[in-house]
């Protein structure tokens, strides 16, 4: 009789519980993600800045090129369906995808398309990636879908540079207004910019391809570690991009999980090659000889082993040659070299580090190590725009912490204005033949060789790769892990159900 009692109990409580749960509104499916990201851009158009943050909201999100890096870090098809390469190598040929149209109605084509990397080629362009483009001979749309690209010389790497961030294609009509409005092609169009907060993108319901599951996505810009870890703690934050050193309570968080973040983020001392003494090989030897790049990586934390480099490369493109041995930490080399080249003790340089705490911290590490071989160092400071215009563009400097993350920019090597002053006729001959390899496995080969070259010349001293990681909430699903790109790319992204 008991048994029967706590049996017709246990039933009532249960149709009490179904009837309440009737009466409830069903809950919301999850889809919005709110991203935190160091950096707020000083505009949101990546075709007219260097400044790589404008491509972590924008990359194919709202703006979509011929070409896509894709999740799994290989260049794919986009606005571009596919293209043939001429035997020569000297044009390719697009087909563009048909029905697309940008934000505003306006429909895509071969017109388009063709101003758009006219636009790149202009005199006076302010794209950051022109050099990228300059074998670009001609571009001729051919009827409404086909896109034809003459080259003055071969480019086996025209592919890849279509899926950058400064070639993402803009619609000669709204290119103007794109730093603070961007109208493009892509799965989600610009939103709100609530300066020195956020930027909003939102799902685009008339995108050509297949619907992303997200509705809005916040992009908040995070102005110190405090406020980022009081975000996370109040759980204001669902995606914290470029992790690099994160304190125990939050990597034991078992609502958050810490994914991969394969970019190529390359950490040298950048060296002005044309100012004595660094104008003599064996002086920039001795530099790399004298910074202990093992102490430097410490400044990450424990948490993350970053990983050393000898050449201006990432360790996972199948290219890559290991040359991270190729100048030890050994101070007594260093000191020889430099008696060798005929630099006394007290040579006096400057150090301008960037205002990050790599630049902080690690800009302290490497002038100790310097002043330890026989230099008088001074650490100078500076804001993004004084290095900018300072370093960057005036070339007014001895040396530089500071990294380099756009994928595959061994070219810059090449380039005669860089503001590494580097002036190698031999080096520019070799990476022509880098661009007129005839297949993959030959410019695989030839990269190779470009990475020993000026690992030879020592141009600059090549530290590390940053250790970079996603931290995001354990449901959070789709995210692009091995692209090189510097994005947060979130076609794919969804909350696991």
């Amino acid at each position: 009789m008991k048994s029967d009692a706590i049996h017709r109990g246990w039933r009532a409580v249960a149709v009490l519980l179904c009837g309440l749960l009737l009466c409830l509104p069903a809950l919301a499916a999850r889809d919005t993600v709110r991203l935190g990201v160091q950096l707020e851009p000083p505009m949101l158009d990546p075709t007219a800045t260097a400044a790589a943050t404008a491509g972590e909201i924008v990359y194919a999100n709202v703006l979509e090129g011929l070409t896509v890096i894709h999740g799994k870090g290989r260049v794919a098809p986009r606005l571009a369906t596919d293209w043939v390469r001429a035997p020569d190598g000297l044009s390719y040929t697009f087909t563009l995808r048909r029905g697309v149209r940008f934000h505003d109605g306006k429909p895509f084509d071969a017109s388009v398309a063709a101003a758009s990397l006219r636009r790149i080629l202009a005199p006076g362009s302010r794209n950051p990636q022109k050099q990228w483009f300059e074998k670009i001979a001609g571009v001729q749309a051919l009827g409404s879908h086909q896109l034809v690209i003459g080259l003055h010389q071969p480019d086996a790497l025209l592919p890849f540079a279509l899926a950058l961030p400064a070639a993402l294609i803009v619609h000669p009509d709204s290119a103007a207004g794109n730093a603070t409005q961007p109208v493009g092609t892509g799965p989600f169009r610009f939103g709100e910019w609530q300066r020195g907060h956020s930027v909003r993108i939102d799902r685009h319901t008339g995108y050509w391809g297949r619907k992303p599951a997200l509705r809005s996505a916040p992009f908040v810009f995070l102005s110190s570690s405090a406020e980022t870890e009081n975000m996370l703690a109040e759980g204001r934050l669902d995606w914290l991009g470029s992790v690099t050193k994160m304190t125990g309570p939050f990597m034991e968080r078992p609502d958050y999980r810490m994914g991969s973040r394969k970019l190529e983020s390359k950490m040298i001392v950048a060296i002005n090659n044309a100012r004595p003494p660094f104008n003599d090989v064996r002086v920039r030897r001795a530099l790399a000889h004298a910074i202990d790049r093992f102490d430097l990586s410490t400044i990450y934390g424990t948490q993350f082993k970053p990983q050393l480099i000898g050449s201006h490369f990432a360790p996972w493109h199948p290219a890559y040659v290991d040359l991270a041995q190729r100048y030890p930490f050994e101070p007594a080399r260093a000191r020889a070299l430099l008696a060798e080249a005929g630099v006394a003790p007290g040579q006096r340089v400057t150090l301008t580090v960037p205002p990050t705490d790599y630049g902080r911290f690690g800009g302290l590490k490497i002038a100790a190590n310097l002043e330890e071989v026989g230099f008088r160092v001074e650490l100078q400071q500076v804001d993004w725009k004084q290095w900018m215009s300072q370093v960057f563009e005036k070339k007014d400097y001895d040396l530089s912490l500071i990294l380099h993350v756009e994928p595959l920019d061994l070219n810059i090597y090449a380039r005669p204005g860089y503001y590494f002053n580097y002036q190698s006729p031999e080096f520019r001959a070799l990476w022509e033949r880098v661009l007129s390899a005839p297949n993959e496995a030959e410019l695989h080969r030839r990269l190779g060789e470009a990475q020993r070259r000026i690992s030879d010349d020592a141009v600059n001293v090549f530290l590390l790769m940053r250790p970079e990681r996603n931290f995001m909430h354990k449901d959070l699903m789709g995210v692009w892990e091995e692209s090189p790109i510097p994005s947060f790319v979130l076609e794919d992204v969804h909350w696991r159900q």
